[in-house]
């Protein structure tokens, strides 16, 4: 037998490498078994909702190009060309590019680590650079205005203080604030437990002694009623998140705040640029804003590095000495 040659050709070189696989090549049944996969590892509803609605959607911008939506016939190229470049030329943000790409990302991987297809697509595409906003946030003067608003000899002025002041006491998210069972406030250990509506984690988020009594204020008023939740409204039913972003909409109108958006999420970030201001470490900061990954703790960090600057001059123990 004649012998082999040992170099190897640059086609042999580039080939794929060939796997045993049931290969497929419809899109929905592709979809289908991802999504069955996302169930099985218990993801959260909304997170399926998203991978399915980001996913539908990155299959009708590929068909309405005439592009092939085989899992198999989907490239590097079409994913540049067709999906990025086609959603920057409807004039889409970054932020959605990058979500259905990120779709797209744990879709393909889903697809090749399950031997479905031989070639990822995603290997060699990067997220689209985002550029970054400047964080907007409340001022200590704009935050007592805010608060000056709500009338506390009604129920509703004493139950929208306090969900304000701890919106700036804990930085929770609005839909994380309107969730708080009574039973998640724990006294005794100065803490609220936060449960995740996206998904099942849970996390701990510590309050002071301002906050304790005001907790207690409002609580006493609220009363025993059969809903466990928290913050009610006068028919005693949960408040939503549309009514409460609507309220402090309108204090915000009223406290003449006209240079900043008067939401839930601004309280969120302003929380987190005093406490980097007062020297929070971005490890705590991660825990209590409940951030899965140190991305965007980071950015609150950089974003405010300029004020942590300006504080030091202020308390500097050197310059103080000469």
């Amino acid at each position: 037998m004649k012998r082999r040659r040992n170099a190897l050709t640059p086609d042999e070189v580039a080939a794929p490498a060939v796997v045993e696989a049931e290969l497929i090549g419809d899109f929905n049944a592709a979809l289908d078994a991802f999504i069955r996969d996302c169930r099985i590892r218990n993801l959260s509803e909304h997170t399926i909702r998203f991978y399915r609605n980001e996913l539908n959607t990155l299959r009708q911008i590929l068909e309405k190009q005439g592009e092939d939506t085989n899992p198999q016939k989907i490239t590097s190229r079409i994913i540049k060309e067709n999906v990025i470049l086609y959603m920057m030329d409807e004039g889409r943000k970054e932020t959605s590019i990058n979500a259905r790409l990120r779709a797209a990302r744990a879709f393909f991987n889903f697809l090749e680590r399950e031997r479905l297809i031989v070639i990822n697509p995603m290997e060699d595409v990067a997220l689209v650079r985002q550029k970054r906003s400047v964080i907007q946030t409340f001022t200590p003067q704009q935050i007592k205005a805010l608060l000056a608003q709500p009338n506390q000899l009604t129920f509703t002025g004493l139950r929208d203080y306090t969900m304000l002041m701890l919106l700036f006491e804990t930085g929770v998210r609005v839909k994380e604030l309107v969730n708080i069972r009574v039973d998640d406030v724990k006294f005794d250990e100065g803490m609220i437990r936060i449960r995740d509506p996206k998904g099942t984690n849970e996390r701990l988020v510590p309050f002071q002694s301002v906050m304790s009594k005001q907790l207690r204020k409002y609580m006493n008023v609220r009363g025993s009623l059969k809903t466990d939740y928290l913050f009610v409204t006068v028919d005693n039913t949960a408040i939503s998140i549309r009514v409460f972003q609507e309220r402090m909409k309108e204090y915000g109108r009223l406290a003449r705040i006209t240079n900043v958006r008067c939401s839930p999420h601004t309280a969120r970030h302003t929380f987190a640029k005093l406490s980097v201001l007062n020297g929070c470490d971005v490890f705590t900061l991660q825990k209590i804003l409940g951030h899965t990954s140190l991305e965007m703790t980071k950015r609150y960090v950089e974003m405010f590095a300029t004020d942590v600057s300006k504080s030091h001059r202020k308390f500097s123990p050197v310059e103080r000495l000469f």
